[in-house]
């Protein structure tokens, strides 16, 4: 991972490092602001194509492992399982996930992360899923906790592996697969209850007849910026299936789409 400094942030800098999952802080020192960015990558050029002076230092130098406490806090991520970053209990017995925030997308804070889980929700108990995208597990370690059968996640960057093998290990669950791959790595033919994918939207797009073909019941799209989700959506949309919720938090909102011939 590496740290990135900028003076200033741009809005559309801001909603295209969202989207490729980067991690965005505030930091204001003697009355100044400035902005951290932690990318898995290196962005240089990308930054540079932005005309914002930055600067950058690797995640060793930045002591990732302690400084993410200053930016990120505990939550809910729906209405029934609450996320934390170390083991706690708490007098109610409320479900919760267990993540080590790391090289991998997916805290519970970000808003796309959140209207996934929200829409996972009352759909999860007793079915199958496929989590396209997993970066951290955090959703199929969630939809586990809230009554999953079985889940098969995986994620096309293999140093989100470590993170999430370690994330499922630390929450007990039993129930996932995971590996390194995308979409071609499945087996033709194979069928989930629930497709799950939390990507940005130009790749929903490149993939959503894979989707289509693998989902039984439920297929749920979140990383879609509210100001293209008008552009967007019929194209999500397979013959048969129907918009089965909407979700917004931020700028960004989620669907949920129901097979009409089975659900």
């Amino acid at each position: 991972m590496i740290e990135y400094r900028l003076k200033t942030l741009p809005e559309r800098l801001e909603n295209i490092l969202n989207e490729i999952g980067a991690f965005i802080a505030e930091e204001e020192f003697k009355g100044g602001k400035s902005y951290l960015v932690y990318a898995s990558e290196n962005i240089d050029d990308f930054l540079s194509g932005f005309n914002v002076e930055f600067s950058s230092k690797s995640v060793e130098e930045t002591g990732w492992q302690n400084k993410w406490k200053e930016f990120i806090n505990e939550g809910w991520l729906n209405n029934s399982v609450y996320f934390v970053f170390e083991p706690k209990s708490f007098p109610d017995n409320r479900k919760t996930v267990f993540i080590n925030p790391a090289l991998a997308f997916g805290t519970g804070t970000h808003g796309t992360t959140r209207i996934a889980a929200r829409l996972l929700e009352d759909i999860s108990q007793g079915r199958t899923m496929l989590d396209i995208g997993t970066g951290s597990g955090i959703l199929s370690i969630a939809a586990s906790v809230m009554g999953a059968k079985m889940i098969w996640s995986f994620d096309a960057d293999p140093m989100a592996m470590p993170n999430c093998l370690e994330n499922i290990s630390n929450n007990n669950i039993q129930n996932i697969h995971i590996w390194a791959g995308d979409t071609s790595s499945l087996k033709k033919g194979l069928k989930f209850n629930i497709v799950c994918a939390n990507i940005i939207s130009s790749v929903l797009i490149s993939i959503k007849d894979e989707v289509s073909a693998m989902a039984k019941d439920f297929i749920i799209y979140s990383g879609i910026l509210q100001t293209e989700y008008d552009e967007i959506i019929s194209k999500l949309v397979p013959n048969g299936w129907s918009v089965d919720a909407k979700l917004e938090i931020d700028e960004w909102c989620g669907v949920r789409l129901k097979n009409n011939n089975h659900v």
